[in-house]
């Protein structure tokens, strides 16, 4: 029997590039991790490329560390893209119903999807990296999100289309294929992660998805079991990093050590102070710092600045953060901060949880699925192995747009 090619996820985000490969069991509609890979990257910067060699460099070692890991080969690759050169809008797309039985089909779906691809208005460096339909309007009934086989007379669709900067995308292509990678779909990575933590109910019920990162921090805003929001902050984890590096006067990979071991968001119940060493700067000698200083000096300050970050997006669009009933999922590398849930229910006065995988889509080893920092490539992959209730990817290349958009609810898990 021929061995199935492995699909990949890569996540070129910062300071690091992930890639995850799996395959989809057709019988259990359930993706399978196989095999997973992180490497440094010192040529990515907040998801755009700032050295091309040493981006390829970074792609080529982990994708073949992927492989090793996997026990195969990779035949499909899904870029997960993010950083602020990506920006969003909403639209709106109309088509009649041209069938005597009133039916809405496939091709009715295509045209009004195609209608609002037609509203788009971009720069000339710019293209369209996804559309996402965020509800169908049949006959002014709201709501809708799988709207084939219904009838009605005309049919329009909410989407909110992701436009990403050419030059950024064609230096990550040009970083990939100098390595002999190419990818075969490119998808929004903050949606891609949402898309596998979030369960029906807490989109139904209203939740946020807090991606955070290293020196980006990603937003996602379900309201009403709709997409209503995304954005991103320019703030994250490698931050605080930097804090303890600047007060202590400590290397960076020093500044991060002390973060992971001794790192909490603020002070709280069960906190324990101690006195720690540390290597200074400059082949200093060792150093004393005591925890509670740690923490209430240069932590809190920083965390205290992010949440007033992402209060001050969540207020500003039309649907604050009382619409948060479902909650506020966690995920991203600095997500893994000791006291960060806590820290995030104080400020929003809901409940908060760290995301993992929902188990009826992905299966995998614990300490791949419990890690924050693969969610982006895992999710990548669930998006390109079905096309999901919520939106349908196109593809686009070159100098204009040239869509593809993939069969819209083949399969739904």
């Amino acid at each position: 029997m021929t061995k199935q090619a492995l699909t990949a996820g890569l996540d070129v985000g910062s300071g690091q590039v992930c890639c995850v490969a799996g395959i989809r069991d057709r019988d259990s509609r359930i993706v399978k991790v196989l095999g997973v890979a992180s490497v440094p990257c010192d040529g990515i910067k907040a998801g755009a490329v700032i050295n091309i060699q040493e981006a390829a460099l970074s792609i080529g070692r982990v994708f073949e560390e992927t492989e090793k890991a996997a026990g195969g080969q990779i035949g499909k690759v899904i870029v997960a893209m993010r950083g602020n050169f990506i920006k969003s809008k909403n639209l709106k797309g109309v088509a009649n119903v041209n069938h005597s039985n009133r039916e809405i089909t496939q091709e009715t779906v295509e045209n009004a999807l195609e209608s609002a691809r037609k509203q788009i208005r971009i720069d000339p460096d710019q293209e369209v990296l996804q559309i996402v339909p965020r509800e169908y309007i049949l006959n002014q009934q709201r709501g809708i999100q799988n709207p084939i086989g219904m009838e009605g007379t005309y049919i329009e669709v909410d989407v909110r289309a992701f436009i990403a900067s050419s030059s950024n995308i064609g230096n990550i292509t040009k970083a990939m294929n100098s390595v002999g990678v190419k990818y075969d779909d490119r998808v929004y990575g903050y949606l891609a992660a949402s898309d596998i933590l979030v369960t029906r109910e807490e989109k139904e019920l209203s939740c946020l998805v807090v991606d955070f990162g290293g020196l980006t921090i990603g937003l996602v805003h379900y309201v009403d079991g709709i997409i209503r929001h995304t954005d991103e902050i320019l703030d994250g984890s490698d931050y605080i990093t930097r804090d303890i590096g600047h007060k202590l006067r400590a290397a960076y990979s020093v500044s991060k050590g002390i973060k992971e071991m001794y790192g909490a968001a603020f002070v709280h119940s069960g906190f324990k102070n101690e006195k720690f060493e540390y290597s200074g700067a400059s082949g200093q000698s060792a150093r004393k710092c005591d925890r509670l200083e740690l923490v209430n000096g240069i932590i809190t300050p920083r965390i205290d600045r992010i949440l007033y970050e992402i209060k001050q997006v969540v207020d500003k669009n039309n649907y604050g953060y009382e619409f948060l009933s479902g909650g506020i999922i966690l995920t991203g590398g600095g997500s893994n901060l000791s006291g960060l849930v806590e820290a995030f229910e104080k400020v929003f006065n809901c409940s908060v949880r760290n995301g993992t995988p929902n188990s009826d889509k992905v299966i995998g080893p614990d300490e791949v699925l419990s890690n924050p920092s693969y969610t982006t490539g895992i999710g990548a992959i669930a998006s390109n192995f079905l096309s999901s209730e919520n939106y349908v990817q196109k593809k686009l290349t070159g100098n204009g747009i040239v869509s593809r958009i993939l069969r819209l609810f083949e399969e739904i898990f």
